[in-house]
């Protein structure tokens, strides 16, 4: 029995690891001349892996196999490994880069593995984050194979983390393999497997693997790359890529790109006919390059480049010459419905990144009563440049109510008019200390207040309020 249990323990490992080189040799075909792919080892050589499957301790298992298997690599492989620990125990910081990625040396390799010596905890976040610093300046995918036997035991969320890598424009796909895992393991690592873009692999019996690991030869034995620049004005562009099969907009794969890295997006894809659509995210109306009929062929790599040339609009409230706050709304020419809106502040203009193309804009001041809005057509938006409108409003003036009953200033409601409306404006309430103050556009208003004891109320009409000045009037009672 114990014999039967260690072969199928080594036929799984043989499997997996075969599916590794098998990936990563068809994952690269076509896409550089000068490397055969990069392969990167996450291992777990923490203290559970001193647990017994069928009386053999899994690290003696995985010695064993990775050893025969690193033998066999191809040449020209790049190959890295990190174990995560193997040194202390209780120490979650306990994460090291064994080898770097580089050319394969299997002795070194091999040496490196028969040495480690599981100890401590399981830091999954740490060793994902630090593994993929190293790959940030990659131009070409490396695919990463975590083993675990185990989920997180120290800070961190590895799934996010994952996920959060993806979106920030690293190229590499993540397939984990778990060890004799429970339930609660599983539903972890096979987070991280999904974030990554790879497969989760049970290692809760050797059939099944087998199954998963025919099926995956045969996907990577039979695929094709597409390669998708994104460009505003020759710089790199946060955007969405979908690829769909033509006329039923099924999506079979998605990617995104990013500011942060000038380099192409690379998507894996079978042979076929696709239809590939680019949406630029960063600007108001998301904009769209679609590429019909991309042929894709097993080993070839597809490259298409998608331009969305911009320019720049700077919104700028000004009142007596200095900044402030204020919405501004961005409409296509002639349309009602506004594209997009964004604050002005005191301290800087709106910005809005737009399509070359005629604009209008309104922009509103809310920090008066009346919501002045000013109103601006026909701005030109080009390729590459930017355009910078100065929009000024009117200084209002203040309007101070003071309410008076037997000499004394008392609390009233205070409304306010403009001339011969019937519709108050604004109102506010004096109190026994203070007036009731109003902001108020240059203009003649007519005021009310009212006595809420008595519901008394007086009138005082063809009030005129000048920019910049504050009036002050008294209502008796």
């Amino acid at each position: 029995m114990r014999n039967r249990a260690k072969i199928d323990w080594l036929c799984l490992f043989v499997a997996f690891f075969s599916i590794a080189a098998v990936m990563m040799l068809a994952g690269v075909a076509g896409a550089t001349k000068t490397q055969e792919g990069n392969l990167m080892f996450i291992l777990d050589a923490s203290g559970s892996m001193w647990g017994q499957v069928e009386g053999k301790a899994k690290i003696t298992i995985a010695k064993e196999v990775l050893a025969s298997l690193i033998e066999d690599l191809p040449e020209g492989l790049n190959v890295g490994l990190v174990a995560y620990g193997h040194r202390r125990k209780g120490d979650c910081n306990d994460v090291e880069e064994l080898v770097p990625l580089g050319l394969l040396d299997k002795q070194k390799l091999i040496k490196k593995i028969k040495a480690l010596s599981p100890k401590g905890k399981t830091p999954i976040t740490l060793s994902v984050k630090l593994t993929a610093e190293k790959l940030k300046t990659l131009e070409d995918e490396t695919t990463i194979i975590l083993v675990s036997d185990g989920k997180e035991t120290c800070a961190g969320d590895p799934c996010a983390l994952v996920k959060e890598l993806k979106e920030s424009g690293i190229r590499f796909v993540m397939h984990v393999i778990g060890f004799d895992v429970t339930e609660e393991e599983r539903k972890q690592l096979e987070c991280i497997a999904e974030a990554g873009g790879g497969t989760y692999y049970s290692a809760k019996n050797a059939g099944e693997f087998k199954v998963a690991a025919r099926k995956v030869i045969k996907e990577t034995q039979t695929v094709g790359f597409l390669k998708v620049t994104v460009l505003r004005n020759g710089k790199p562009v946060a955007a969405h890529i979908g690829v769909f099969i033509p006329d039923k907009e099924a999506s079979v794969a998605a990617a995104t790109s990013s500011t942060k890295i000038d380099k192409p997006v690379t998507i894996r894809l079978k042979p076929g006919s696709y239809a590939v659509r680019v949406t630029d995210t960063e600007l108001p109306d998301k904009p769209s390059v679609t590429f019909p009929g991309v042929e894709i062929e097993v080993g070839k790599t597809v490259e298409k480049t998608a331009e969305f040339s911009g320019g720049l609009l700077k919104v700028t409230a000004t009142k007596n010459g200095k900044l402030f706050a204020t919405w501004v709304y961005i409409y296509r020419q002639g349309e009602k419905k506004e594209l997009t809106y964004k604050h002005t502040t005191e301290k800087r203009p709106a910005s809005f990144k737009l399509l070359p193309g005629v604009y209008d804009i309104k922009v509103k001041d809310d920090s008066v009563p009346e919501k002045p809005v000013v109103s601006v057509k026909g701005l030109e938006i080009k390729p590459g440049e930017t355009l910078e409108k100065i929009v000024e409003f009117t200084r209002e003036g203040i309007l101070e109510v003071t309410t008076v009953k037997e000499g004394k200033l008392f609390g009233a409601w205070v409304y306010i008019y403009r001339q011969g409306e019937k519709k108050e404006l604004t109102y506010k309430h004096t109190t026994e200390k203070r007036p009731a103050t109003f902001k108020l556009l240059p203009g003649v208003y007519d005021v009310k207040a009212k006595d809420s004891s008595t519901k008394s109320v007086k009138e005082l009409k063809d009030v005129t309020i000048e920019s910049g000045k504050t009036q002050s009037i008294k209502v008796i009672f």
